[in-house]
């Protein structure tokens, strides 16, 4: 199991077994996101539904539906264009780190690669620090990721966007006969930046 699933599996096993949370506990958006490079690759809009700050919500897969989110301090995923808009940088964090300042975290740099047309991008976290190498490319309509360092093969990610202001990350693993099944899935809600003032 990768640094990353292993962070997404606790998150989805316990981060929620917090004390309820009020909407004024989580830390404000940042809302500087700044903006593509002239010269960047026209497919850095694909991950652009990144940009902003978003809550997220975990769900396991139970076999014909998803289940409800756990109650208690949502995750909090952040993007942003980097590299003077080259890139797109974001951050996760198990528990929104205006609730949990010492919650694990962990960064994606996510560059297009116009050569291979795919996506290069680099994960690491506060625990283990291991550089995770992955990719991604539209693949029937979704853009889907997988890891290519270390190796995991029973592993792809989708990413389904449902409006301006929501999207979700699907994790798939395989099962005993080779199939990909549906494990989790994390639903971001994205924070307005009106609270910037609070």
């Amino acid at each position: 199991m990768s640094k990353f699933e292993t962070y997404i599996t606790a998150f989805v096993v316990t981060c929620f077994a917090s004390s309820t949370l009020y909407a004024e506990d989580l830390a404000p958006p940042r809302c500087d996101y700044g903006a593509p490079h002239e010269n960047a690759a026209e497919e850095l809009a694909q991950f652009s539904f990144l940009i902003g700050d978003y809550t997220i919500s975990g769900h396991a897969w139970q076999g014909e539906a998803w289940s409800p989110p756990r109650p208690g301090a949502p995750a909090r995923w952040n993007g942003w264009y980097g590299l003077g808009g080259m890139t797109i940088v974001d951050e996760w964090y198990t528990i929104d780190p205006g609730v949990n300042p010492d919650t694990p975290r962990g960064v994606n740099v996510r560059m297009f690669d116009s050569e291979d047309d795919e996506w290069d991008m680099m994960w690491i976290a506060t625990a283990g620090r291991q550089v995770q190498d992955l990719r991604a490319k539209m693949q029937d309509g979704l853009l889907t990721m997988w890891q290519v360092y270390p190796e995991r093969p029973n592993f792809k990610a989708e990413f389904v966007i449902e409006d301006a202001d929501h999207w979700a990350r699907i994790g798939y693993t395989k099962d005993d006969n080779g199939e990909w099944v549906k494990q989790f899935k994390l639903a971001a809600t994205r924070i307005a930046c009106d609270r910037g003032g609070e």
